[in-house]
């Protein structure tokens, strides 16, 4: 079992695909595949994420798993954004538990042992607009920006009216609670290039409110 596991050490993200554990596997001479992955996952050497997708759980390794890599690699192309992405950036106080991201796929979402994962799909032109790679001790990942995390807020809330100054500065400091000193250094050009893709009235609104900010 350790010459296994020493070959999952070599991915520090501890996440394996289905084919890359099937050729570990072969090529340490294991002649029944799909009987040894079921094997490793009943000693809870690997949990399973979804269909063809597991975590590595090293016996002898206490690094941390990343969530925000799982985010991107259950399903991709993705980045992390809107509520996690909000609080990674300490722009609002409460504590995000469910990993939010975005997608060019259709909105989805998986429970897993680690949480909570959910999609929610985006248009192309929008996708690659802010996107920043963070680093951690299991490896790197795809994140929005704080300005684009809030830009996707606000573009993905639909049950209120901010087609107003004073109502968006509203839902930002009251629903959101945003620490507003955050956003008066942003990169005003995220703003106004997400405004002139979607064409939303609302990102036009929070463009001109973070303008004010800044003056």
């Amino acid at each position: 079992m350790r010459e296994i596991e020493r070959e999952l050490d070599k991915y520090p993200s501890r996440i394996i695909e289905h084919a890359t554990l099937s050729s570990i596997l072969e090529n340490l001479a294991y002649k029944s595949i799909n009987d040894k992955i079921v094997q490793l996952k009943n000693k809870g050497i690997l949990t399973p994420l979804k269909s063809g997708l597991y975590v590595y759980n090293p016996i002898h390794n206490n690094t941390l798993l990343s969530k925000e890599i799982i985010a991107n690699i259950l399903l991709g192309p993705s980045y992390v954004s809107l509520d996690f992405a909000l609080w990674f950036h300490e722009l609002i106080p409460e504590s995000v538990h469910e990993i939010t991201s975005i997608t060019i796929k259709r909105s989805k979402s998986f429970e897993t042992p680690y949480g909570v994962f959910s999609y929610v799909q985006i248009k192309k032109e929008l996708f690659n607009i802010g996107l920043e790679i963070k680093t951690s001790k299991s490896g790197n990942f795809i994140m929005a920006s704080k300005e684009k995390a809030l830009c996707d807020k606000v573009y993905f809330t639909k049950d209120i009216d901010l087609r107003s100054q004073k109502a968006m500065m509203e839902f930002l400091e009251d629903d959101l609670r945003i620490d507003m000193d955050e956003l008066e250094n942003c990169d005003i050009e995220i703003f106004e290039e997400y405004a002139k893709i979607s064409k939303s009235k609302k990102i036009e609104v929070l463009t001109k409110v973070i303008k004010g900010l800044s003056r």
